[in-house]
């Protein structure tokens, strides 16, 4: 998930008040002795605090799960997908997104052959952070099992020249 997705959960815990910092209790780092274990129970207290209030937050029915298309989703929320791509990252930019997506000519099919016209892209969002990808999830539609990654993803064309 975004670190995004953590720091809004994490500030809107702090804001409402529901949890405090053991260290703002303590006074500071661990010491030693019961000090130390008294710290550290306060701690697991926060956690499961933190635990209870992301998983009503983040609850699977809170969560919108939507399909992204080159036509239809906002290009912020597309740009977004681009920028938290870490598996197989989209090094021709804009262009490798809409083949991955499906789009281009009008049939459908991307430059690189068939396979963008049956990829499929979804993020699930939540309503309180509109346009900000909690997950995204590739599917690619196909009749068999594939044995090269390059069968499921259209080859992008080398990034242009500074």
């Amino acid at each position: 998930a975004p670190p995004a997705a953590a720091a809004t959960a994490a500030a809107a815990a702090a804001e409402a008040g529901s949890v405090a910092s053991p260290l703002a209790a303590e006074g500071g780092e661990a010491g030693e002795g019961e000090r130390g274990e008294g710290l550290r129970e306060r701690w697991r207290a926060l956690d499961g605090s933190l635990r209870r209030l992301l998983s009503t937050w983040f609850d699977q029915g809170l969560l919108n799960l939507e399909p992204l298309s080159w036509e239809t989703s906002p290009a912020g929320l597309l740009g977004r997908v681009m920028q938290y791509e870490r598996v197989h990252p989209f090094t021709g930019g804009w262009p490798d997104l809409q083949r991955r997506l499906g789009g281009g000519d009008a049939d459908g099919a991307s430059e690189g052959g068939a396979a963008g016209r049956y990829n499929r892209m979804f993020a699930l969002t939540h309503p309180r952070m509109p346009g900000e990808p909690l997950v995204f999830v590739h599917v690619a539609l196909v009749g068999e099992v594939p044995s090269r990654l390059a069968a499921v993803l259209p080859s992008a064309p080398p990034p242009p020249p500074p």
